[in-house]
């Protein structure tokens, strides 16, 4: 029986065992996390995503290039930001059927239990973050379907899953350099079960993935290593230690695994895997080795950078797992708890949404109209060559004015440089140029560009101001001096234990 007929053989009958009442909140569940799909403004991050799948490459500037790679399939299809969101939307489900059949494995697993782990799962507020395609949903995807496909190759000694395995665990790694610890991980598991399973599968495994390692290498090796220079070397530059960053992110983690099931986890002796022997179950011995070492890098990590909310995300459905421990009354407590807190979140997420502009800080506002009134902003732009001063206005305004001539000026940002392979600045000199300014202040920086401005204030809803600036004589040799050399010192020069690589951005502007 193949895994697919499986599922529908087991769930059928599980899901006719529900409560009306359970059954009710997971349908409310579903329509409020669609509504957030529909509802939520599109972000510059999407959007930034979103031009990576039109423009497809081995690699892209912040990191590897699945979620582009995903995006530019999905787009043959449709070009329709709800269509790209429902990939997120889908990735959540098809985790929890993972869930379920990691913990199913076992011929002799509870299955009316491992559904209510997987349930618990699928409704809880971590569920309620797959609504946004980003290359954290796409990690998370391609990591724990990897993960299933290779304890089924494990459990059945089959090179065709081993293939299948190597193929997603792969394409995890090309999502986010995070997989490295999941992959780490799956190799331990490997090295110290070698004489249960042998070495054959976890060998068909690891040949595939480093395949897409190679990938990702010769990408880096000929881009600058732009992918290594930003994810270990401009994103620590301005780490500090602070004790209180660890505090936050064992918060973060508690609420991210469910308060309720973290108090069942340290007040109830029913729940004890380690004790009754759930943790015998290779498949669940697996997922731990493969989720623990993200968990216990952040840790570190924690000490000196706060820990953003999705970076655990790999992590925490293969730790959803432990519950399995639970007794029936607890888990539908879980269960229960879970829908509750997200229906909740995402009432209130949906209440706000109309108000967002209200809610932000002062020094925001400014430029909520980008995102929340996108086409009203389009209708007053030209459709010609135009620079915006940050990537997640540029990214916003390219998708939604339809115009892929928009690109970033004046940005010393970290992050969202993918535009400097499509620019060239050193053969605008003395050309004059047409910026979009979403704030007054920012006129006087770029004024020290060009000989002149001309501008324009233009006004896409009552109260809010932006400014089309027609900017004369480009003064490249200032901006060289000002802009891209910092740039290239902070965002492209690679250490020296690195070996010389190709860098079009240091041959284009002759550093």
């Amino acid at each position: 029986m193949t895994s697919s007929s499986r599922f529908s053989a087991d769930l059928a009958p599980l899901w006719a065992g529900l409560s009306n009442f359970e059954k009710r909140l997971f349908w409310v569940f579903v329509v409020l996390k669609a509504a957030l799909l529909m509802w939520i403004p599109l972000t510059g991050d999407e959007a930034y995503f979103i031009l990576w799948g039109q423009d497809v490459s081995l690699g892209y500037y912040d990191h590897p290039p699945a979620v582009g790679w995903v995006l530019s399939v999905m787009g043959v299809v449709a070009d329709n930001l709800y269509w790209y969101r429902s990939f997120a939307f889908m990735a959540s489900a098809a985790i929890t059927l993972v869930l379920y059949g990691l913990l199913t494995l076992d011929p002799q697993a509870d299955k009316k239990t491992a559904f209510y782990v997987a349930m618990a799962f699928f409704v809880s507020p971590v569920s309620l973050m797959f609504v946004i395609t980003a290359n954290d949903t796409v990690l998370v995807f391609f990591g724990l379907v990897g993960i299933y496909a290779f304890a089924h190759a494990l459990s059945a000694q089959s090179i065709a899953w081993a293939l299948i395995a190597g193929l997603f665990l792969g394409m995890a790694f090309l999502s986010k350099y995070f997989a490295v610890f999941m992959l780490t991980g799956l190799l331990i598991f490997s090295v110290v079960n070698f004489r249960r399973y042998g070495w054959k599968i976890p060998l068909v495994t690891a040949s595939i993935v480093l395949l897409f390692v190679a990938e990702n290498l010769y990408f880096n090796y000929t881009h600058c290593w732009n992918n290594i220079l930003f994810n270990f070397f401009s994103r620590t530059r301005e780490s500090q230690v602070d004790p209180v960053n660890v505090m936050l992110y064992l918060g973060m983690l508690v609420l991210m695994l469910s308060p309720l099931g973290v108090y069942y986890a340290v007040r109830y002796a029913q729940f004890s895997p380690f004790k009754a022997g759930s943790l015998t179950q290779p498949a669940l011995q697996l997922a731990l080795y493969a989720g623990l070492p993200l968990l216990l890098v952040l840790v570190l990590v924690s000490l000196s950078n706060p820990i953003g909310l999705h970076w655990p995300l790999l992590s925490i459905p293969l730790l959803y797992l432990l519950y399995v421990g639970l007794n029936p009354a607890r888990l539908k407590s879980l269960y229960v708890f879970n829908v509750l807190s997200s229906i909740l979140i995402a009432v209130t997420l949906l209440a706000l949404v109309p108000f967002v502009e209200q809610v932000l800080p002062k020094s925001q506002k400014s430029q909520a109209a980008i995102y929340t009134q996108t086409q009203k902003v389009c209708a007053l732009l030209p459709q010609q060559t135009l620079f915006t001063l940050d990537y997640s206005s540029q990214s916003t305004l390219a998708y939604f004015c339809e115009n892929d001539d928009i690109h970033v000026f004046m940005s010393h940002s970290k992050y969202g440089r993918e535009d400097d392979k499509k620019v060239d600045f050193k053969a605008l000199n003395g050309q004059n140029l047409t910026l979009f300014v979403s704030r007054e202040k920012d006129l006087k920086k770029v004024a020290k560009y060009f000989s002149g401005l001309t501008v324009k204030p233009i006004q896409p809803i009552e109260g809010v101001t932006y400014y089309l600036v027609t900017a004369k004589g480009f003064d490249y040799a200032a901006y060289r001096n000002k802009i891209l050399k910092p740039v290239y010192e902070q965002y492209y020069t690679a250490p020296d234990w690195l070996p010389e690589a190709e860098c079009r951005f240091k041959q284009k502007y002759n550093f």
